[in-house]
């Protein structure tokens, strides 16, 4: 391959880039992003990942590039289909081979789309190339209108797959740490309506209601995280998603709920955002396509 795209896919948006393996950075010049309607027909969907993707590299050259796609689940990751059902976004892509969509929409073969959990995904990127690059073993919490989790070790990510299987409250993690929950809490306590995190972050000092449902957040997340870091004591937990920027408001709070671990574990925020699943997906789909190759 001459050229390796990298893209992110989350529930309202895609971006996509150039990745040069080589520097271990995004070209950004390449970099395009756009927003997605979860709950849009399939065709409209699909016509936009494609159309992004497409807008990141020159069309002559797209004949001989390797797209890493970083995906959420549920998602059959090794043929290409989506099984996202009851999740609040996708839902009409059920059942929908979405390499053999795209790789036609983009005039391609099938062989050259390679799809990742983008919770591994971002969490590799890190921990090669972000702020976690110095240390052995790591989790990671993407958070957003879902939660990822991911953990670090020997070199490679592998999905913990926590949001949407672990017992939480009277539910499940991600329906404690997530923008929907923040949303739900805040109406509860208030019986007014939240556009998003972003908003209540920007009035934390003037809202107590913030500074309750950031403290809450925190002690979901430490309830959580607390469990698995005693099993794989990790050196070091990598937050991103765009909750993961107001992380200085709910750090705190977990700070002070693994606050017996020792040795410490570091809380870091995300140093390549976005791009860390980007990097992180083409460094997956090289490795994928070396394996397929004959002997």
């Amino acid at each position: 391959m001459n050229a390796y795209i990298g893209v992110d896919i989350g529930g309202t948006h895609i971006t996509a880039a150039l990745v040069d393996i080589h520097l271990g950075k995004v070209a950004e010049h390449s970099l395009h992003r756009s927003k997605v309607n979860p709950h849009a027909q399939a065709g409209e969907i699909l016509a936009i990942w494609a159309d992004t993707i497409r807008k990141a590299i020159d069309s002559h050259e797209l004949q001989h590039c390797l797209i890493g796609i970083a995906m959420p689940g549920p998602f059959d990751y090794k043929t290409g289909i989506c099984v996202m059902q009851n999740v609040n976004k996708y839902d009409c892509l059920y059942g929908i081979n979405i390499k053999n969509e795209l790789a036609s929409r983009l005039e391609i073969t099938p062989r050259q789309i390679i799809f990742r959990n983008d919770a591994e995904a971002f969490l590799e990127g890190e921990m090669l190339f972000g702020v976690g690059r110095n240390f052995g073993k790591g989790l990671g919490i993407t958070l957003g209108t879902g939660l990822g989790t991911s953990l670090f070790e020997n070199g490679n990510a592998r999905d913990l797959a926590l949001g949407i299987n672990h017992p939480l409250h009277n539910g499940v993690a991600e329906d404690f740490i997530s923008t929907r929950w923040f949303t739900g809490r805040y109406k509860e306590l208030t019986q007014k309506p939240l556009a998003g995190v972003k908003e209540l972050a920007a009035h934390y000092d003037q809202n107590p209601y913030a500074r309750q449902l950031f403290a809450e957040f925190g002690q979901n997340i430490s309830t959580v995280m607390g469990e698995f870091a005693k099993i794989y004591a990790p050196e070091i937990i990598v937050f991103g998603g765009n909750i993961a920027k107001a992380s200085h408001l709910f750090f705190p709070a977990i700070e002070t709920g693994i606050a017996s671990f020792m040795p410490k574990i570091l809380l870091k925020k995300s140093t390549l955002d976005e791009y860390a699943a980007l990097m992180g997906a083409v460094g997956f789909g090289i490795s994928q396509l070396a394996n397929t190759q004959p002997q």
